[in-house]
């Protein structure tokens, strides 16, 4: 559990690419630090078997902010998992921390080694009932900002060529900036 100094909620926003390790970090850190865990990917995939334009307006963010918030606001401290691509998105994250008085904690997952990102989308399996993921290509021509800390403000860059050592590395973000 993450201990804060005045008992403030804690918002932990995982963000990069699909392939990059966010789903596995983010469950990992869930579990270890007791944190609620909330995936985009379970919010869109059901509405995107029905239309396939679904969660392209932002519909999926939106209802993960809303759900971030309901627990925030109780004091529980969230995970959240999502590509977060662009500006606009996070600053939908920056305005809920703000709102909710929670101490936010940006990673942004990459990798070094190209082929075991490829590899990683080309193996992937889907855990989500009728989800549809990306191929290689697709995660090559995604729509993604640079981030921009004078628009995003600060971000951690974890890679996750070694999903352990970036555990480490959250955890050790998390414990010392506090």
């Amino acid at each position: 559990m993450i201990e804060l100094k005045g008992n403030l909620p804690v918002l932990i926003v995982l963000a990069g690419l699909p392939g990059t390790g966010k789903t596995t970090l983010a469950k990992m850190l869930s579990k270890e630090l007791n944190l609620f865990f909330l995936r985009v990917d379970c919010i869109e995939t059901p509405f995107m078997t029905q239309n396939e334009m679904c969660g392209s307006s932002g519909e999926g963010y939106q209802a993960l902010v809303n759900l971030a918030e309901e627990n925030l606001n109780l004091g529980h401290s969230v995970i959240i998992d999502c590509v977060n691509p662009i500006h606009d998105s996070r600053k939908m994250f920056l305005n809920l921390a703000q709102r909710t008085n929670a101490v936010l904690f940006q990673f942004e997952l990459k990798t070094k080694d190209l082929n075991l990102h490829r590899k990683r989308i080309e193996k992937r399996k889907a855990d989500i009932p009728n989800q549809k993921l990306p191929s290689w290509n697709d995660v090559l021509i995604h729509n993604y900002e640079c981030w921009d800390e004078k628009k995003d403000e600060a971000v951690a860059i974890i890679w996750t060529d070694n999903i352990c050592q970036a555990f480490d590395k959250c955890l050790d973000i998390l414990r010392n900036n506090q």
